[in-house]
C-alpha cells in the first residue's frame, strides 16, 4: 500500500531522502515490516530507469524528483513500491511493504532478471560476518535472535572440527549471538541471514539477496548499512564493465569475427583440483539456477572451460578456469544480474576470499 504522503516535495539527493524518513517517523509513524531492496545498475541516466520500469509493466502514481511510487497488479492485489534513483552511484533503492514470500520475488526479483541492466546487491558470507562484527563493536548490547549460516567444504577460514564437512544451520534463540560466535569458531560457518535487535533501537533481519527487512526502530540508520553494500559492490560492478562482447566484420566477403573481452575473478589460492567438481556439481542447484550447456576440460592452456545458461533471465556467457582463477566471457548482451549472481556463487561454493580484477 501506499505508505509514505510525499506531498509536493522533490527529492534529488539520497540524503534528502533520508531526512524526509526520520521527519516521517518523528511524526509518530511507523515505517515496520517494510522492506528495503538496493540494486546496481547499469542505466545512465534517471530517464533511461524510468524507461526500463515502465516497460516492464510497472504503473508510475507520483514523481518526486529522484523518487518514484510505482504498482504492479500480483494477483487481485494492488503492490506499489517506493523507488529512489541514486543517480550518482547508479543505485535503485526500493522500498515496500510487499511480501516476502511471494510478491517481492514474482514482482521486484522478476523484474531484476529481464532487465538484464539491474541486480540486487548479494551480501557474501564474508561480508555477511563483517557487517555483524561491526555492529557488536559499535553496540555491545546487540541481540541476534535468529541466523542462517553455512560452510562450504572449500572455505577458506578455519573450522576446529572437520573442516571439511559441508553444514548448514538455523538457529532461533536470545542468545543467538554467542551461539553463532560459537558455531563460526568451532565449525566454522559464516552467517547467510541474520535477524538482529538493538535495544532500545533498530530491529531489523537481513538476507544474503541484500533484503532487509525492518521490524521497529529508526529506519534512517538502515542507510549506513546500505551504505557499506554499495562501497562493497562498486569494484564488482566496475569490473564487470570491463567485460565486451563484438562482432566485426573482416575480409571482401564480410566475414564475422567474435570479439569477447573477459572480466576475472581471482582465487585467494593457486588452482585446486577441486575446484571443477564444485563448479560442475554446485553451479545446477536452485539456489543459483545456472546450466553448464557444454564443458571441456584441457590438459594444456584452460584446464576447464564451459557455456553458462542463466536459467532465469536466459542469458549466456563463457567461464575459463585457469591456474589463479575464471575469466568470465559475455556472450551477446552484458547482463549484470546474471554476473553478480555468478560471482556470489564463486564466494559461497568455491572460494569464499575470491576477488574480482
Amino acid at each position: 500500500m501506499k505508505f509514505l504522503n510525499i506531498g509536493d516535495r522533490k527529492f534529488s539527493d539520497i540524503s534528502e531522502f533520508v531526512d524526509f524518513l526520520k521527519e516521517v517517523q518523528s511524526e509518530g509513524k511507523d515505517l515496520w515490516n517494510i522492506q528495503l531492496v538496493p540494486t546496481v545498475s547499469n542505466h545512465r541516466s534517471f530517464k533511461q530507469f524510468v524507461e526500463s520500469i515502465t516497460e516492464y509493466g510497472f504503473s508510475i502514481i507520483e514523481e518526486a524528483g529522484k523518487l518514484l511510487l510505482v504498482s504492479k497488479q500480483h494477483g487481485k492485489d494492488t503492490v506499489h513500491f517506493y523507488i529512489f534513483f541514486d543517480d550518482q552511484n547508479q543505485i535503485p533503492l526500493f522500498l515496500t511493504d510487499a511480501k516476502k514470500t511471494d510478491e517481492i520475488p514474482d514482482i521486484l526479483f522478476d523484474y531484476l532478471r529481464k532487465s538484464k541492466d539491474l541486480s540486487n546487491i548479494w551480501i557474501s558470507p564474508i561480508e555477511m560476518k563483517e557487517i555483524k562484527d561491526d555492529l557488536i563493536k559499535q553496540h555491545d548490547n546487540l541481540i541476534i535472535t535468529y541466523f542462517s549460516a553455512k560452510r562450504s567444504p572449500n572455505a577458506r577460514f578455519s573450522s576446529h572440527y572437520r573442516p571439511n564437512v559441508e553444514r548448514s544451520i538455523i538457529y532461533r534463540g536470545i542468545d543467538g549471538k554467542q551461539a553463532l560466535d560459537e558455531l563460526e569458531f568451532y565449525y566454522g560457518v559464516l552467517p547467510k541471514i541474520l535477524e538482529m535487535r538493538i535495544p532500545n533501537g533498530l530491529s531489523f533481519k537481513i538476507d544474503n539477496k541484500g533484503i532487509i527487512t525492518i521490524r521497529e526502530g529508526d529506519i534512517a540508520s538502515i542507510f549506513e548499512i546500505i551504505g557499506r553494500m554499495v562501497r562493497h559492490i562498486s569494484p564488482i560492478k566496475d569490473a564487470i564493465g570491463t567485460s565486451r562482447y563484438s562482432i566485426t566484420k573482416v575480409g571482401k566477403k564480410q566475414f564475422e569475427r567474435i570479439i569477447q573481452t573477459p572480466w576475472s575473478v581471482t582465487f585467494s589460492n593457486s588452482f585446486n583440483e577441486v575446484v571443477i567438481p564444485n563448479i560442475c556439481q554446485d553451479i545446477e542447484q536452485e539456489e543459483w539456477d545456472f546450466t553448464l550447456l557444454e564443458h571441456s576440460e584441457i590438459a594444456n592452456a584452460s584446464p576447464f572451460s564451459a557455456r553458462i545458461i542463466d536459467n532465469m533471465s536466459g542469458s549466456l556467457f563463457d567461464i575459463a578456469v585457469h591456474g589463479q582463477g575464471i575469466h568470465v566471457f559475455p556472450v551477446e548482451k552484458l547482463d549484470i544480474g546474471s554476473y553478480m549472481r555468478f560471482f556470489e556463487f564463486v564466494l559461497e561454493s568455491v572460494d569464499s576470499m575470491a576477488t574480482v580484477g
